[in-house]
């Protein structure tokens, strides 16, 4: 728990603009901790994604400053980041990206450039300000805020964020599609423990696999070309709601995740399957995609899809667990090998 004396501490809300954390960092007033520069980028891409919006959303900063400063008229200069490093370090980060975008010919970065100017100059960051902590208080402080907070669910960010397309289309599929919920939706956790965990799939892999259909396989992310996207949401819904219907016949919705009986509760062929029913159809119309789709599933209705197929030791795979089942390994390489697999046994 967070120790009682942080509490009997003077604290406060304040903001700040971007500039004036700008000043104050340039100065060596403003102490940071460590990042790690993977998540610095992510917060950047949150940021640019969705600055054109306004739609950028940031919980208080946490810091400390010294006995006194809280009393004083004008804001604290001196802080110490327990809490907000990296979102700090994105924004920083983000003036060498306007600067650059600033004086691109490009006329789509111009105008982003343009943007985030704008949206950084018109930017404060509240910073909850607590004055007088020592360092080991300051320690632990950053210790519960970082490990005993209860982060938001993945099941409530997908049904909640609809600023993504992806999140939108799989909470729709969720809510529509009664046969996958018989087969299973496993919604926290981000993977599942095979045989013992039977259901089909978890909420991750199911939005992993909405993606795939959005951009029919080609390995780009949906964001990068929804622009391109031929295809509107209700499509989408309905497209992948055919995929399963499709998949439901090959094998039963109640028993397709028990991998103690069949390969299809294995992700990687799941993976594989919707690779195989989308692959090169990404700019096709509806019709065309549908047709296509059910023709290829169609295909594979003789396949032994039985988890003791012999078949599957010849992709990449590794037999573990205490049954000593053989589970394929789940890499771009091993799928395309099972794509082409798929391919010549729906000829």
């Amino acid at each position: 728990m967070i120790v009682h004396d942080i509490f009997t501490k003077k604290q406060t809300i304040v903001t700040y603009s971007i500039n004036e954390l700008k000043q104050m960092y340039d100065d060596g007033t403003l102490k940071l901790k460590e990042v790690q520069q993977h998540q610095v980028r992510e917060i950047k891409k949150y940021i640019t994604e969705n600055a054109t919006g306004g739609h950028i959303f940031f919980p208080p900063l946490v810091a400390n400053t010294e006995v006194g400063a809280l009393l004083r008229d004008s804001k604290p200069t001196k802080l110490s980041i327990i809490d907000g490093t990296q979102r700090i370090k994105a924004f920083l980060q983000l003036e060498e990206f306007i600067a650059k975008a600033l004086k691109s010919d490009n006329p789509v970065e111009s105008k982003l450039g343009f943007k985030l100017r704008y949206v950084l100059s018109n930017t404060e960051l509240a910073l909850q300000l607590f004055e007088g902590l020592s360092q080991k208080e300051e320690d632990q402080l950053y210790i519960d805020l970082n490990t005993k907070g209860k982060k938001v669910s993945l099941s409530k960010r997908i049904a909640y964020d609809s600023r993504n397309e992806i999140n939108r289309i799989t909470n729709k599929v969720l809510q529509l599609n009664h046969q996958l919920l018989e087969a299973g939706v496993e919604m926290e956790k981000r993977a599942i423990i095979r045989p013992s965990n039977k259901k089909l799939l978890s909420l991750s892999q199911l939005r992993q696999l909405v993606e795939i259909f959005m951009t029919g396989g080609s390995g780009k992310k949906a964001d990068e070309i929804k622009n391109k996207l031929n295809l509107n949401t209700e499509e989408f819904i309905q497209l992948i709601n055919c995929w399963f219907e499709l998949l439901f016949k090959l094998y039963p919705a109640n028993k397709i995740g028990n991998y103690h009986e069949t390969i299809f509760a294995s992700y990687t062929m799941l993976k594989s399957l919707v690779v195989y029913a989308n692959k090169g159809l990404e700019h096709e119309s509806f019709d065309k995609r549908q047709k296509t789709m059910t023709e290829r599933m169609k295909a594979l209705s003789k396949i032994n899809w039985k988890r003791t197929n012999k078949e599957w030791e010849q992709f990449k795979g590794a037999r573990k667990g205490r049954d000593q089942y053989y589970y394929l390994t789940n890499d771009k390489e091993n799928i395309n090998k099972i794509v082409n697999w798929l391919e010549q046994q729906g000829r």
